[in-house]
């Protein structure tokens, strides 16, 4: 690590663009298990457009 507090895992998830990425974050089935995430721990949600 090169900076920052330890991070105990981390998720990569791959969309086609970052307006797939938005709408999934938004959408209602992600936002019941979004819900349940904020609960159990702090999280941070970056989206990155890639090359």
């Amino acid at each position: 690590m090169l900076g920052g507090p330890e991070v105990e895992g981390v998720v990569i998830a791959e969309f086609l663009t970052t307006e797939a990425a938005r709408e999934w974050y938004e959408s209602p089935a992600y936002r019941e298990a979004r819900g349940h995430r904020f609960n159990g721990a702090v999280y941070r949600a970056i989206i990155v457009e890639g090359v």
